[in-house]
């Protein structure tokens, strides 16, 4: 049986930087060898907890939040020690934190809570007056295949060489020289495929157009294998949200779901489907990359435990505490979090987008997630002073 945690990550623990400020290879050392500790002994139980592509308990066990906070930590290691996340002394230094990773690395998992609970305050983000927002988002898993045949006929583009900014925004770079502002819209592309490359033939047109709105997913193909795509570029139009579209054209009412959005899609006339996609002149270019595509953080994303944010207000890394509440099961969502992934809608302090990882499972979930709450900046004590609370929610802050 595994257990938590080596007798040398105890010992690093006790010989951390906080109290051994002098002894900067030991701590990198102690750091390095929490985090091969936590690859080494962490997997296997990550790896039971998944039912094919989806991720029950969806972040609710000692073992996500150990993951997730590795992941952070990972980053951290890398940073000079002197750099101050977001530029604020606030949200503490490199070095503060690549001590407290040695020291919660070594933790078991199961204590881990309590660790970073007794070594962090907690400090509420965006107006205290109100509260915030808080969404879901997954990673879908897709049919599809590298050859257009019989039910494979929705492309997945690639992003074209063409694409560029030019004169401060999104255009095109014609064979000229010469550089047209706007990009052609959904319409336009969809309209002249012959003039883009198909990265993959997807089986389903609305499970298609959902992947543009995640951003990333994996595509299982017909011949047995599974190809994970993400991000590659956009053409720059501005997003509109076909739920109000629906809704403006009296096709829907009341709240506004995705699962809502995919069932009139699937049960409308092909045509009629695909004007409405039109009316969203924004498009999406993908690319595959070797295995799952990481969040904007750079790391692999825990479901249930990684939150996209606005990273003009939070610095990525960080953990958070969120309590809101999962509109699911309407229960109570009260949990350390961390800020690993952003996202074009995420704007302000107090709102976040949580990640509930790959599948329908998942699906189920992140459309229907749409709820009130409260989010916290989990900073180390120390750096809790004179500061106002304010500063943290009002300030922009530097990469």
């Amino acid at each position: 049986m595994l257990t938590f945690p080596s007798p040398h990550a105890a010992h690093c623990a006790i010989s951390n930087p906080i109290t051994r400020p002098n002894h900067p290879l030991l701590h990198s050392f102690c750091l390095a060898l929490a985090l091969a500790l936590a690859t080494l002994f962490a997997s296997p139980f990550a790896e039971a907890e998944h039912n094919a592509w989806d991720y029950p308990p969806f972040g609710e066990n000692e073992i996500a939040l150990y993951n997730a906070f590795a992941a952070s930590c990972q980053k951290f290691q890398a940073m000079p020690a002197g750099r101050q996340l977001g530029g604020n002394k606030t949200f503490g230094t490199a070095g503060q934190w690549q001590a407290i990773c040695a020291q919660g690395l070594a933790q078991r998992p199961q204590n881990l809570n309590a660790y970073l609970t007794s070594r962090l305050a907690r400090l509420r983000l965006g107006n205290t007056a109100e509260e915030g927002k808080f969404t879901g988002y997954y990673k879908p898993v897709l049919q599809g295949s590298r050859t257009r045949h019989g039910a494979y006929q929705t492309p997945l583009l690639a992003r074209p060489a063409d694409l560029t900014i030019c004169n401060g925004q999104t255009g095109q770079l014609k064979p000229n020289g010469q550089c047209l502002n706007p990009y052609p819209t959904r319409r336009d592309i969809i309209g002249n495929l012959a003039h883009y490359k198909v990265l993959l033939w997807l089986k389903d047109p609305v499970d298609a157009y959902f992947l543009h709105i995640q951003g990333s997913g994996a595509v299982e193909l017909d011949n047995g294998t599974t190809a994970h795509v993400g991000f590659a570029g956009k053409n720059g139009h501005p997003y509109v949200a076909i739920g109000k579209v629906l809704k403006d054209m009296g096709a829907l009412s009341g709240t506004i779901t995705a699962d809502k959005i995919r069932a009139w899609l699937k049960a409308a006339k092909p045509e009629d489907a695909q004007e409405v996609l039109f009316s969203n002149p924004s498009f999406i270019f993908f690319k595959e990359t070797p295995s799952e595509s990481p969040g904007a953080f750079g790391v692999a994303l825990t479901a249930g435990r990684s939150l996209a944010v606005d990273k003009s207000r939070i610095p990525l890394g960080l953990p958070l505490f969120l309590s809101t509440t999962n509109t699911f099961d309407d229960t109570p969502w009260q949990r350390i979090m961390f800020a690993q992934d952003v996202g074009s809608a995420i704007k302000g302090a107090a709102r976040g987008d949580i990640y509930f990882g790959q599948g329908p499972l998942a699906g189920q979930r992140a459309g229907s997630q749409n709820a009130s709450g409260k989010l916290y900046a989990l900073v180390p004590k120390e750096n809790v002073g004179e500061q106002a609370v304010a500063k943290l929610s009002n300030t922009s802050l530097k990469d």
